[in-house]
């Protein structure tokens, strides 16, 4: 179900640029591709728990601030887990229903954390997220969706250290979506959703992640019933503001990195004639352009289950 839950995702690349001079990129808590299907759409109100989302991103080749491979052995796995709660209000705020949504973490293996990018962390916990307002709309031929969110760093994290798996930053976050229906019987639809981060210091250093803008969405259709959503799904990290590394000089150039993912992404209801018990969701995106940073594929698996379920209509 697209819209619940977001899981947390923590990198530091370190790139090198074609004339050796090297340089470091870094990365939000935002995975992208979080959502897809239905990105701007707040779900029933209900109290949904996410368990379990997994993460798994595969990268073999860094893009420099041209978009050449870099000659670099960069075959990367980083993997994530987490567990989630969102409850979705039936009362009306400004005409659109209130939402509050909270992400822990199980655990975190990034090996593109540390001062080395083939380093491994090993598994550890990460950071959490919390979305504690959010307003969704709900109209004849469209749904709009407004959120703030909270990134908080509860992972570890230690200056210097190469076992990190905590950004060691704090992050707000807003974004705002639509889903457009683009049939009378909103079989098929086409959504969107931006979201602009802004990130603190990290702990103990003057480094700071730029401000960073990512969209995503997707266009498919509903089938069976509604029982099945396919179609397929985008994600485009953009940085908007430049990073400061702490102990590099200001005038090194620390380029703004760019991506852009595409893939197909299928959602199952778990339903009988009486009831929905849940959702489970599967994506899968390949970076098909990227700059200064890495190139490569995820997966996204979740399952969503509405507590208790939601009884069907004349059940």
């Amino acid at each position: 179900m697209s819209g619940i839950l977001r899981v947390v995702m923590c990198v530091f690349v370190v790139l090198a640029a074609g004339a050796r001079i090297a340089y470091a990129q870094l990365n939000t808590q935002h995975i992208k591709g979080g959502v897809g299907l239905k990105a701007g759409s707040m779900p029933p109100p209900h109290t949904y728990v996410v368990l379990p989302l997994l993460f798994v991103y595969h990268t073999d080749t860094i893009r420099n601030s041209d978009g050449e491979k870099l000659p670099i052995d960069a075959s990367i796995t980083s993997s994530a887990a987490g567990v989630g709660i969102a409850y979705v209000s039936p009362k009306k705020i400004l005409g659109g229903n209130y939402g509050i949504q909270i992400l822990l973490p199980i655990f975190m293996d990034n090996r593109l954390q540390g001062t080395e990018i083939d380093s491994s962390t090993g598994w550890g916990l990460t950071d959490s997220v919390i979305q504690p307002f959010s307003l969704g709309w709900h109209f004849s031929r469209a749904d709009a969706i407004a959120s703030y969110s909270l990134y908080l760093p509860t992972g570890p994290y230690e200056k210097g250290a190469s076992d990190n798996t905590g950004m060691g930053m704090w992050a707000n976050e807003v974004s705002f979506g639509t889903t457009v229906y683009l049939t009378k019987s909103k079989a098929y639809h086409a959504a969107t959703m931006a979201s602009v981060s802004v990130q603190s210091k990290k702990e103990d250093s003057d480094t700071k992640v730029g401000n960073n803008l990512v969209l995503e969405g997707g266009i498919g259709g509903d089938f069976n019933s509604g029982k099945v959503s396919a179609g397929l799904v985008y994600a485009s990290g953009i940085k908007l503001t430049n990073d400061r590394i702490d102990g590099l000089p200001e005038r090194l150039p620390i380029h703004k990195n760019r991506t852009f993912q595409i893939g197909p992404e299928v959602t199952f209801a778990l339903a009988s004639k009486r009831a929905v018990y849940g959702f489970v969701k599967v994506n899968y995106q390949w970076e098909v352009y990227a700059k200064n940073t890495t190139q490569g594929s995820a997966v996204v698996v979740s399952a969503t289950l509405a507590a208790p379920p939601i009884k069907l209509p004349g059940a």
